[in-house]
Parts: structure tokens; sequence; C-alpha cells
């Protein structure tokens, strides 16, 4: 009974490591793919944005959102949006396995958040503003009536 004990601990800290190991592994594939994105300029955080021309939230929901944090970061922010039909070798790259996808990349180039689905600009304004990048001061980003609107 003993050794069934030790080998079933054993073989769960094992599963552990090795899903670590894969998480890490996912992080660094990510961060070198983001070199294969067109247009990308290190230095500047950006939103890495899967899509496809079908997908409804992506047009109804995250585009919108999106186009919001464009007009509020201006240059500061890069918006990189990829056709994941186009490019499934860069959505498989990153992980992609629902549309959208979004990635908030740091200033280094290292995906810091992911979101799975379609995003309101609010929790997007929320994950910049936790890798260190705020929107402008006198943006509409601050008055509340706008953020019920996201």
């Amino acid at each position: 009974m003993l050794d069934r004990l030790i080998l079933a601990v054993g073989l769960s800290v094992l599963g552990l490591l090795a899903y670590r190991l894969y998480r890490r592994l996912q992080l660094s594939r990510g961060a070198t793919a983001i070199l294969g994105v067109e247009g990308y300029r290190l230095g500047r955080p950006a939103i890495l944005y899967f899509t496809s021309p079908g997908c409804g939230p992506c047009l109804a929901v995250q585009r919108p959102a999106l186009s919001e944090l464009a007009a509020q970061f201006g240059p500061r922010l890069q918006i990189l949006e990829v056709d994941a039909l186009e490019r499934p070798d860069l959505a498989d790259s990153w992980g992609v396995l629902s549309l959208p996808t979004t990635f908030i990349i740091d200033t280094a180039g290292r995906p810091r958040r992911v979101n799975h689905g379609a995003t309101r600009a609010p929790r997007l304004r929320d994950q910049l503003a936790g890798i260190g990048e705020h929107a402008p001061e006198g943006s509409h980003a601050a008055d509340p009536a706008n953020e019920a609107l996201s």
C-alpha cells in the first residue's frame, strides 16, 4: 500500500514538473514568435490580436475595443492583427486555440497576459496598466460613463 502511495505521489510530482516545463516552453516560443509578426517594433507595448474574417465576436466586440485603445494610447501602443487562417503557423506557435485571442506584450517583447475570447477595452486597459502602461491623462479612459459602455 505504501509503495502505491509513493508511486502516485512521484507520478503527480513528475506531471506537475512536466506541466511547468511545457508552460515555460509556450511562453518562450511565444516570445520568439513575435519576431515573425510584421510591423512589430521592440520598445513599445503591443497587443497581438489573432482573428479571422468570419469571426463574429472579433467584429462585434474585439475590434471596437482595440480601436478605443488605439485612440487612447496613440503611437505609444502597437496593435498587431494576425489573420489566423492566413498564418496558421504563427497561431500554432502562440498556442491559439480559439478566436479572438489577444496577447499583451511588454516593451521588452515578452508576452505578459493572454485573453482567450473577446475581451473588452477596460480589461485590456487594466492588463496594460499591470505591465506599466497607462492611458494618457485626460483620455476618456478615466470617464466612468465610457467605462460602463465598453
